[in-house]
């Protein structure tokens, strides 16, 4: 017999680190973190022990089977009477980039990893109407529910006892400079070609890590949390830690949104050479046609899936500067037609236009040809779904992977006809150089 929900509310805060640190020792662990500087954040959420896991690979591999078996179970938790508000059921996972690039390819040959969690509990923090609470589904199991009190009633916020993180050897590309050019020379030859547009090509980074990811990404969303960071607790020894600034996909309330990036330029110490970096950025004829490019796709992407008309782009090529980089973001709308489900239309829109290239399924070969690794997480999806066809899904662009004693970083970018390769692989290291330095640091 289930038991009542509950809802406690607790002091407001505007940052969830200090509770998550309290839960980060438990299966399951997650910490959906809006960054301390997001001027339009929503909500932050914590949340651990999942009453129901979903492995894709329990799926056959179909991310179109795994997301409908998570969105029933969701929709059965959906309380009789409810106003939109969270009732304490929640689904939290990754949709990893492989699994759908895969599928756009008609691959099946690649393990893939994509996990989800269903959970029946949360603490959360609604940042516009600065309440924080914590909820407990009716079908909390019983001793989660008495596990996560206790945790909370002694107000535990210290910090859990766990190895110290640390970095055993630095990061290190795992191609060579000569390798990358030899990349971009591909892809400049399949553009010239007409086989593609342009494609999103990235490296990998790797060092040797000892300890708990936690701590890493405690350090590392100090300086660096964009507005959909995120860190997963996948297994015993495997973690995404995503510091990431871009929304894939927000459906809410029968909208629909999405907003690209595309188009970067290093912040700079120096008031004056950081105002003329941006607006260099802002009148960069490659920049703006990369963004231009990957917006309209996004506007295709998503128009197959909303009311005739409605789909359009509210905002082009906007200026957003956070603490490493400037980036030109663009914002696409519409509203989706009866009968979408929110989660089909982001399984079916993935891999998102703004890490793959145009036209998406030739790019997501060519991506295949020529980068040595799997992305994994590394610009697939972290997502949350409160039930009430809602779902929020960041790009997971500033996203490591911890696996066992490895912790892997990737740096990527948009190549066009016009791209250079000496200057692509520096926005690599400009993008994600400062993370991989602050972890170094840690060591």
């Amino acid at each position: 017999m289930s038991l009542a929900g509950e809802s406690i509310t607790l002091p407001f805060s505007r940052c969830l680190e200090g509770w998550a640190n309290a839960f980060a020792h438990l299966p399951g662990f997650v910490y959906l973190d809006s960054g301390c500087n997001t001027p339009d954040a929503e909500r932050e959420l914590v949340t651990a022990l999942p009453t129901r896991c979903y492995q894709l690979r329990g799926y056959s591999g179909s991310a179109t089977d795994w997301m409908t078996a998570i969105e029933k179970d969701l929709a059965a938790a959906q309380l009789p009477v409810s106003d939109g508000r969270f009732n304490g059921a929640v689904v939290v996972g990754c949709l990893e980039y492989d699994a759908t690039a895969d599928a756009l390819r008609g691959d099946t040959a690649n393990e893939r990893q994509s996990v989800a969690g269903l959970y029946h509990w949360g603490l959360m923090t609604e940042l516009e109407t600065r309440q924080t609470t914590l909820h407990f589904h009716p079908d909390c199991p019983a001793v989660t529910r008495e596990r996560i009190k206790a945790i909370v009633e002694n107000n535990n916020r210290e910090p859990q006892a766990s190895p110290a993180f640390g970095l055993s050897r630095p990061f290190e590309p795992c191609i060579s400079q000569d390798q990358y050019r030899s990349a971009i020379g591909r892809i400049h030859e399949y553009i010239l070609a007409g086989d593609c547009y342009q494609v999103n090509f990235a490296q990998r980074f790797e060092a040797a890590a000892y300890g708990d990811p936690w701590h890493a990404y405690r350090v590392a969303r100090q300086r660096l949390a964009g507005g959909f960071s995120g860190f997963l607790r996948t297994a015993q020894d495997e973690a995404i830690l995503s510091l990431s600034p871009e929304r894939f996909l927000q459906v809410k309330d029968g909208v629909v949104i999405s907003q690209p990036i595309k188009g970067t330029a290093p912040r700079h110490e120096d008031p004056e050479a950081d105002r003329a970096a941006a607006a260099s950025l802002m009148a960069s004829a490659k920049d703006r046609a990369e963004n231009v490019m990957i917006t309209d796709l996004l506007r295709n992407d998503i128009g197959q899936f909303c009311v005739p008309g409605s789909v359009r782009v509210t905002e082009l090529c906007g200026l957003y500067s956070f603490s490493n980089v400037h980036h030109l973001i663009s914002t696409v709308e519409g509203r989706l037609a009866d009968n979408i489900s929110a989660g089909q239309v982001m399984v079916a829109t993935s891999p998102g236009g703004s890490i793959t290239g145009a036209p998406k399924k030739r790019a997501v070969e060519i991506i295949k040809e020529l980068e040595s690794h799997p992305r994994r997480a590394y610009c697939g999806s972290l997502f949350i779904m409160l039930g009430n066809n809602s779902l929020q899904s960041s790009i997971a662009i500033r996203t490591l992977e911890m696996r066992g004693d490895r912790l892997y970083c990737w740096g990527g970018g948009g190549i066009t006809a016009s791209s250079d390769w000496a200057a692509e692989y520096q926005e690599t290291l400009d993008k994600v150089g400062p993370i991989m330095r602050l972890l170094e640091q840690t060591s």
